[in-house]
């Protein structure tokens, strides 16, 4: 029987993971579809997890650079005007303060760009929490690539079989699969019966907590 390895480090994805933005996400990329005429069904869905530019350079190529400029600039204003103490997911600032206690190294992967990470960070007064940070401004390939997670493992100088991760869109959990890490899913994008195929294990949020520490070990 082969020994699993110890946890020692935990990485979270954001959006889904930290704060439950999806409802915002949503409206956006819906009303931005519509405005470009982009007759693709579900498209937050399809892109979800995926960079701002990723997302630009797929599916707005023939657009304008000003046109390209502009949704940037909207995506941005709609981020900075989001109340995230709000939408915070339950029992996942509590998980953090645990895993700091019991010193595990922890980081922050996401797709978003450092201007509204900061943001996030500040409002739930995590500054300090996360011994590595990797934003879309860290990377040339965001999700499903591994380069977000792989980045992390190295600046934390681990192992990617020490690494657990918590994440909920398709392209991160196929991101940190690709990087040979423990997925964790957590059903706030997907459903529980889609995830459970392709993760070690599936949680709503982080209230459980007993069960949660129970996927680390």
């Amino acid at each position: 029987m082969i020994k699993k390895s110890k946890i020692t480090t935990v990485l979270f994805g954001l959006d889904g993971v930290v704060v439950d933005t999806e409802r915002y996400y949503d409206n956006f990329w819906n009303d931005i579809a519509a405005k470009n005429n982009l007759k693709i069904n579900n498209f937050p869905a399809i892109i979800k997890g995926m960079t701002l530019n990723s997302v630009i350079e797929l599916y707005f190529a023939i657009s304008s650079q000003e046109e390209k400029q502009a949704i940037r600039q909207a995506c941005s204003e709609m981020e900075q005007k989001i109340d995230y103490k709000k939408i915070v997911l339950p029992g996942v600032l509590d998980f953090i303060e645990y895993l700091k206690k019991e010193d595990y190294k922890i980081g922050l992967v996401t797709s978003s760009p450092t201007s509204k990470v900061q943001v996030v960070l500040e409002q739930l007064s995590l500054e300090d929490a996360f011994d590595t940070v990797i934003t879309s401004d860290s990377i040339k390939k965001g999700k499903p690539d591994p380069m977000g997670y792989v980045l992390a493992q190295n600046n934390l100088g681990v192992l990617s079989a020490e690494c657990a991760v918590f994440e909920d869109a398709f392209t991160g959990i196929q991101a940190a699969t690709y990087a040979f890490m423990r997925v964790i899913g957590i059903s706030t994008t997907l459903s529980v019966d889609f995830l459970k195929d392709y993760t070690y294990g599936v949680i709503s949020d982080f209230s459980d907590n007993e069960r949660v520490k129970s996927l680390l070990s």
